[in-house]
């Protein structure tokens, strides 16, 4: 997301929608969230090894 952010920074003519004017806090808050998930799975590792976590793994790379 913080990609998006900044080419939609560098390239204000991509803006179609009056949305991306608030897409900066959106980013650190998605950023928040991946940092929050990111520690409650190292502090869980039986969470990462098995063959579910690699089966969610997959369909949230692929969707």
């Amino acid at each position: 997301y913080i990609t998006i952010y900044r080419h939609l920074k560098a390239n204000p003519e991509f803006q179609v929608y009056p949305i991306f004017k608030y897409f900066e806090n959106w980013c650190q808050d998605e950023n928040r969230h991946g940092d929050f998930f990111s520690a409650l799975l190292k502090a869980q590792p039986q969470f990462l090894n098995d063959w579910k976590a690699k089966l969610w793994s997959r369909f949230f790379c692929l969707s």
